[in-house]
């Protein structure tokens, strides 16, 4: 009886050697209430990571006495990596037995149950994280890929952590070369944050708030090869190496139970990458009509006043065949051009252009000129384009947010002027007067309905030059255009002021002409909205490089999971310097 009870202590023990998770992984129950994460790819071509995280832990929960910290395939020193907790030194850092990576060993610093505790930790000379660019469309391009460490979700109960991940590009990169892969798995926005830091390095930075740190999240970026030294860029082939070579931080194991769950890992990933196209492909559709780049939304200071109501469009991202009606209208009211033919759309410039056009009214006129579709289509996108950068220049250094919402009170203020006139002349006035910021409103359609369906509208002077044939019903003037106000005198028996019958046609009918024409202009005049949008967006904001999706043999990420043992996750392409998973401590 002794003898067995000396093997079942033995083979718990044993058990416990081995497979230490398995023992201690009730034990850790935590959340990460904030995680930043910042990948600085250096002028030699090595990687420094720095992460912070704020650890809660669980008041029934052990305290936190090892942080496992992944750390991509490539090649690391322990040395180079240092980190602090509460702002006091990490006692010991070193191999991890559950991840390929390091392990922070607290001691007398643990974070107790209950207890906050504000993690710390930078790496610096990794090397062998860049790769060419193997997609085709960039020459002379190095990419750079990579997943943060994660925890296993049996330890992590994290739901709404403050999640962020920047990159940094190299010293030398201009702020039109570096481009970025759409993140995957990521529950915020793909579209990240672009701008400079200090020094003048370029950074694609990606927020939200609703993330965890037990998901695999996969960022990239591909920027000119010229930045590093060549040797920096290992080729495919050395990477499977670093696959299947250890490193110093690879595991003492050589062998795991977890074979099974990386099946069944593997299994989940592809089911990912499927879910992922389907999103990816509604995303897609969404990011070709984002044409404003990523750059403007980095906060500045204050507000940019004095944009035009088109540059405000621009700058709030509305629909392009918007744009190009308000800029229509616009030129109608300054006498700059007559509409010849409604369906195509035919204009009839001036004779001589007023003075003061802006540089997209000029373009939109010089586009018409142009007989054949395919050629003024291509002049309208050079336009907009233009615009788009005009824009951009005058945002440098400007809150867009505030911005934003300074020109959205406008239209707010607009329409509140239009729909609070006591007269029909007032109305239809003022109307005239805020046209284009009325239609910046994304409700126009509905809002121009109401407003006028109900009676007369006193018509614009530009009225004539809108409608093709146009001709009032009242007493016109001697040169056949708008009517001349004619008085009605004074009812008998009455005293008030005299009234003056001026040009009007039903409300109705004006209401359905605003609305029919501003959306016949973009079919007649660019056809396909989305080729339009597309086309001006691969200049303005170029597409980012595509979410990589898996090649046989291109590579793996390892890391932890049921357990923290190792096992292969699939990893896209030749540049895959991800570190997957972190252990569950």
């Amino acid at each position: 009886m002794k003898i067995f009870r000396n093997l079942i202590l033995l083979f718990v023990l044993l058990a416990a050697f081995l497979f230490p998770a398995a023992v201690s992984a009730q034990t850790y129950r935590f959340t990460v209430s904030e995680y930043e994460v910042e990948a600085y790819l250096e002028k030699d071509g090595s990687l420094t990571l720095r992460y912070y995280m704020v650890f809660d832990n669980d008041p029934s929960a052990d305290p936190i006495d090892f942080i496992d910290l992944g750390l991509p395939i490539a090649q690391y020193s322990l040395k180079n990596i240092s980190g602090t907790i509460n702002g006091q030194n990490i006692p010991q850092i070193g191999n991890s037995a559950y991840v390929r990576g390091a392990e922070l060993a607290l001691k007398n610093l643990a974070i107790q149950p209950g207890e906050t505790g504000t993690v710390i930790v930078t790496a610096t000379g990794i090397t062998g994280v860049l790769f060419p660019y193997d997609q085709g469309d960039r020459e002379n391009y190095v990419n750079f890929q990579f997943s943060p460490n994660t925890f296993g979700a049996e330890y992590d109960r994290s739901t709404a952590t403050k999640y962020r991940m920047t990159i940094i590009l190299p010293p030398g990169v201009g702020v039109n070369d570096g481009v970025y892969y759409r993140p995957s798995g990521w529950p915020g926005s793909d579209t990240p944050e672009a701008s400079t830091t200090q020094d003048g390095r370029v950074y694609y930075s990606w927020y939200t708030e609703n993330a965890d740190v037990h998901s695999n999240y996969y960022f990239g970026t591909a920027f000119p090869a010229s930045v590093v030294p060549p040797e920096a860029v290992s080729s495919k082939e050395v990477y499977t190496q670093q696959e299947e070579q250890p490193s110093s931080g690879s595991s003492p194991f050589p062998f795991s139970i977890g074979t099974v769950f990386c099946c069944l890992g593997t299994l989940i990933f592809v089911g990912t990458i499927i879910l992922g196209i389907v999103k990816g492909s509604k995303a897609e559709q969404k990011r070709k009509m984002a044409y404003m780049p990523p750059k403007i939304s980095i906060e500045g200071q204050g507000i940019k006043r004095g944009l035009t109501a088109v540059e405000a469009g621009i700058l709030m991202e509305e629909p392009l065949d918007k744009i190009l009606t308000m800029i229509m209208f616009g030129l109608l009211k300054k006498e700059a051009i007559t509409v010849t033919q409604k369906d195509p759309l035919t204009i009839k410039p001036s004779e001589p252009l007023p003075e003061g056009l802006y540089d997209y009214e000029k373009g939109f006129i010089q586009a018409f000129l142009e007989d054949k579709l395919p050629e003024r289509k291509r002049l309208l996108q050079t336009t907009i384009i233009d615009l788009v950068n005009s824009v951009t220049a005058k945002m440098k250094g400007f809150s867009k947010a505030e911005t934003v919402a300074y020109y959205k009170d406008i239209i707010a203020r607009a329409w509140k002027a239009v729909q609070d006139a006591e007269t029909p002349e007032i109305k239809s006035a003022q109307y005239d007067h805020t046209l284009e910021w009325t239609m910046l409103d994304k409700e126009f359609n509905t809002k121009t309905e109401e407003t006028f369906s109900g009676g007369p509208v006193i018509v614009p002077m530009w009225w004539p030059r809108y409608n093709p044939g146009w001709q009032p019903a009242a007493q016109t003037s001697g040169g056949g255009g708008l009517s001349t106000p004619v008085s009605t005198g004074v009812p008998s028996g009455g005293g008030s002021k005299p009234s003056l019958s001026l040009p009007n046609i039903p409300g109705s009918d004006f209401a359905a002409s605003m609305i029919n024409g501003a959306s016949s202009l973009a079919a007649s005049a660019i056809g396909d909205l989305t080729g339009f949008t597309s086309a001006v967006t691969n200049k303005t904001n170029p597409i980012p490089i595509p979410t990589s999706t898996y090649k046989s043999g291109s590579g793996g990420f390892r890391g932890g999971g049921g357990g923290g043992h190792s096992c292969a996750c699939a990893c896209a392409c030749a540049g895959c310097a991800c570190a997957c998973a972190g252990g569950g401590r």
